[in-house]
Parts: structure tokens; C-alpha cells; sequence
């Protein structure tokens, strides 16, 4: 009940984007397991050049509430909403607005394991995926 209370509380605007982000992790899940990835980030890429609306500066919600409203959606996602399927959506609903992101993916080593992680950053700046301190080599950069 208290979730459900909690998304009453937003505003009209967030409650569309957080289902649009919803939806989106589900569509993620999709593609990654039916695209080849190179298609996915040409699309993703595809996305921002042909946002739909003129970017703006003032971005209603900001970029930091898009980022929580897609953590939040994928608190409650039917699939496991991994770093990579987060980036991809909150770089997908950037996109739209006509704002460009590069989508990170990277490895670090720690002793003898080695972990991946992605993220999305705008103008140099991490904006989902935080990588807590944690020096990721990147491999991929968009």
C-alpha cells in the first residue's frame, strides 16, 4: 500500500514517465536478448539525433529525478533491471527530449575477479550508474 501511495504523490508528469520507464526496462530486456547490441546502441544513438521535442535547459523533471524515476521503475520491473537496461532507458527518454548521453560500459578487476558495469553520463558527468568509487576501465563509450 505504501507504494502505491507514493505513486499517487507524484506529479502527473512523473507518474507517466516512471510507467513509460516501466515499460521501457521490459523493451530493454527485449532488445538485448533479440538485437545485436550494435543495432541497440545505433538506435539508441538514432534516438537522440531525432529527439522529438527541442532540447531544452530547464528539463522538467530534471535529469536527476528522470534517473530516480527510472531506479524506481526498475525497483518494480518484471526483469532484472541491471545497470546496462537502466542506462539504455534513461538514455532513451533523454533522447526524445533531444539531450545527447554517452552510454559507458566498462570492467574492473579486483583480485582475481572481474566485474562490468554501465552508466550514462551527459557532458562528462555520470548522471545513472554511479559507480560508488569503483575505477572502471571503459570498453565501450558511445
Amino acid at each position: 500500500m505504501e507504494a502505491i501511495r507514493k505513486f499517487v504523490d507524484l506529479m502527473p508528469k512523473e507518474r507517466l514517465i516512471l510507467a513509460q520507464a516501466w515499460w521501457l526496462l521490459l523493451l530493454a530486456e527485449l532488445a538485448l536478448r533479440t538485437i545485436p547490441f550494435k543495432h541497440i546502441l545505433t538506435l539508441t544513438q538514432n534516438i537522440c539525433v531525432k529527439g522529438r521535442e527541442k532540447p531544452t535547459r530547464e528539463l522538467t523533471p530534471p535529469v536527476e529525478r528522470l534517473a530516480w524515476l527510472v531506479d524506481v521503475a526498475g525497483r518494480y520491473s518484471l526483469v532484472n533491471a541491471t545497470c546496462l537496461k537502466q542506462a539504455l532507458v534513461l538514455s532513451w527518454l533523454l533522447g526524445r527530449k533531444g539531450l545527447a548521453t554517452s552510454l559507458q560500459i566498462g570492467v574492473a578487476r579486483h583480485d582475481d575477479t572481474m566485474t562490468a558495469h554501465a552508466w550514462l553520463e551527459q557532458e562528462g558527468q555520470v548522471i545513472c550508474g554511479h559507480t560508488g568509487g569503483r575505477r572502471y576501465e571503459p570498453l565501450v563509450r558511445t
